[in-house]
């Protein structure tokens, strides 16, 4: 489809005009459907007019067969009229929904390709749960019924008063007479409406976001023997909701309980007034008939649209939170191809924050080399995992700039730098589709032999043997059904398909138990040969042979050098080192050939 245009977020335009920013390209449609709706509510008057005529034939004793069964008739017309024009309106604005629903929901698709990951990381998931599903459904509805109910039943109650008047201009007046005090009424009920409903729509969408959170924590939850009613974000959420809903009900209950009684009252003023002028012979018997009956049949439209105030500011809060995500600043990326002299990194004093005036990496500055290893080390929080992320295209530098082939990474579509880099992290991620679906998201038109020879080099073959339905066997929501050592061979079979000259690792091996991590790193060994390799390390034995060594510290590099270098050098590394020794005891010089698998051609 096509390319989204960020949206203002600064300057939100109405709810209808947000509605019609989805439904564009169905406009006409909409018309129609529009048009076909008003066109049956003024079919469905029909019987309403035979009903009067009918009773003004008997009482008067007029009425012969004939003319019933032409009226009986007309009746049926009508309202087999009504059903046909409703139906196709119906089935128009129902079609027009569903699409309009898909275009939200790709759109914002896409969206989240496009915005910093950091975006994408601070949001719940629960909020995305909210965005996807229950905030675009909710606007099915309005616009399959609310869209084009709303004009017929401001059209309804207007044809109806225009019969009215147009027999008599008396029975007009008295057939409204009830409607200004319901408006009265129904100006008290929107009295701080929008604040309470935008009120109730938040409490309702975060109940729905920390219950999300409730059941992916409901193992922790359960096993430091806590409840849903001791676990706060949610008992919280619940709470706000309960008492958000109660203000908005309190709100709107009795005076719409008042508009309801007062508006079908019609009959209060017109009936009276009728029977004195039917008395006086100022009205003859029919039209009598035909201004008490009529009225009684806009009163179903003139409440649908004492409602609409609701629904209208329900389908804004629904849509602002469309609307805002749309309007989230995206990574800037050319789309016309660069031309890049080599495949190094390079940073020049770059500074990076998350948030607005919270700075994470301070001045750094490194560049690497085709063919060489680059590990980055230092204390949690540092900032390795970071920089990570900035090569890899995550985000942007917030100063300073950040070259990959000698030209600035935001000069370089993001699809073009992806092709020289194969990222892995330490947080694996499988989809629940096949193994070999998995493995292919490295290379889509990989076929089955290259498949399993990727994974075959990444000491997955063997696992996967084993399962139920070999490669075809569904990994599982986010790959629980494997190992997390297993979901980590599976990743790395993946990124030696995409075969990538450059290879980043965030600490690929962090959560691999002692037997894994010997298979894993046997794995990053056939991943990385001969390719040029970044490596966010938490064990230094694997990183001794390494090209250069970055140590950080508090955003900083602190440090640079060959192993041997640092511990001479950089009292921080030193330290780490000497506590990485005291942790897994005093390794030989043939163990830690053995473990350094980071290097290839020390590992063979």
């Amino acid at each position: 489809m096509s390319h989204v245009t960020p949206l203002d977020r600064t300057a939100r335009p109405s709810a209808f005009s947000k509605l019609f920013y989805f439904m564009r390209p169905d406009k006409a449609r909409m018309v129609l459907s529009l048009v076909l709706a008003c066109l049956g509510e003024a079919a469905g008057m029909v019987p309403y007019v035979v009903v009067a005529l009918l009773a003004a034939g008997l009482i008067e004793g007029t009425l012969t067969l004939e003319m019933a069964a032409l009226f009986s008739l007309a009746a049926a017309g009508g309202q087999i009229l009504k059903f046909v024009l409703t139906w196709r309106s119906s089935m128009i604005s129902h079609g027009i929904a569903f699409k309009a629903l898909r275009t939200m929901r790709e759109q914002m698709a896409e969206k989240m390709s496009r915005v910093p990951m950091g975006v994408i990381v601070d949001t719940p998931t629960g909020t995305f749960k909210n965005r996807f599903v229950d905030n675009v459904n909710q606007l099915e509805d309005a616009i399959a019924h609310f869209m084009p109910e709303l004009p017929s039943n401001v059209f309804a109650p207007i044809l109806a008063m225009t019969i009215v008047f147009a027999v008599d201009w008396r029975m007009g007046l008295a057939g409204i007479a009830t409607i200004p005090l319901g408006v009265l009424f129904y100006l008290g009920m929107m009295r701080d409406y929008k604040p309470k409903m935008a009120r109730y729509i938040k409490s309702e969408q975060d109940m729905n976001s920390t219950l999300v959170e409730y059941v992916n924590g409901i193992q922790v939850i359960k096993a430091f023997g806590r409840t849903a009613s001791s676990y706060g974000s949610f008992s919280d959420a619940v709470a706000e909701y309960h008492d958000s809903t109660l203000a908005w009900f309190r709100q709107s209950w009795v005076w719409m309980a008042a508009v309801r009684s007062v508006v079908p009252c019609t009959l209060l003023v017109s009936l009276p007034l009728g029977v004195w002028l039917l008395s006086v012979g100022q009205i003859a018997l029919p039209a009598f008939m035909v201004c008490i009956v009529i009225p009684l049949g806009f009163i179903g439209g003139v409440l649908k649209f004492a409602q609409a105030a609701g629904q209208i500011s329900r389908m804004d809060a629904c849509l602002n939170v469309v609307w805002d995500f749309l309007g989230e600043p995206e990574l800037a990326r050319p789309t016309q191809r660069v031309e890049l002299q080599g495949e190094s990194f390079a940073f020049e004093e770059v500074s990076f924050s998350y948030h607005e005036g919270t700075e994470v990496l301070h001045d750094v500055s490194f560049s690497t080399e085709p063919g060489t290893i680059t590990a980055i080390v230092g204390p949690s929080g540092s900032g390795k995992s970071t920089v990570a992320k900035l090569m890899a295209g995550f985000w942007d530098a917030s100063a300073g700039n950040i070259t990959f082939g000698g030209v600035d990474a935001k000069d370089i579509p993001f699809e073009q730098l992806m092709e020289h880099i194969a990222y892995v992290a330490q947080d694996t991620f499988l989809f629940d589709r096949s193994i070999a679906d998995n493995i292919r998201m490295g290379k889509p038109d990989a076929t089955d032999a290259e498949v399993e020879a990727a994974a075959r080099a990444a000491g997955a073959h063997g696992f996967i043997s084993e399962l139920p339905q070999d490669y075809a066997t569904p990994a599982g929501e986010a790959g629980d059904r494997l190992s997390g050592g297993e979901r980590q061979r599976i990743t790395i079979a993946r990124a030696i398909l995409k075969d990538a000259s450059v290879v980043i690792l965030d600490e690929a091996t962090a959560y691999a138990d002692p037997e894994n991590e010997a298979l894993v790193e046997r794995a990053i060994s056939k991943l990385v040969e001969g390719k040029t390799l970044v490596t966010i390390a938490h064990r230094l034995s694997t990183i001794t042979g390494a090209d250069q060594i970055l140590v950080m510290d508090a955003g900083r590099i602190v440090g640079r050098g060959r192993h041997d270098e640092l511990l001479q050098s950089c009292p921080l590394y030193a330290r780490m080192w000497r506590e990485h020794q005291g942790a897994v005891g005093v390794l030989t010089d043939k163990n830690v050939e053995d473990r350094a698998a980071i290097r290839p051609e020390e590992a063979r």
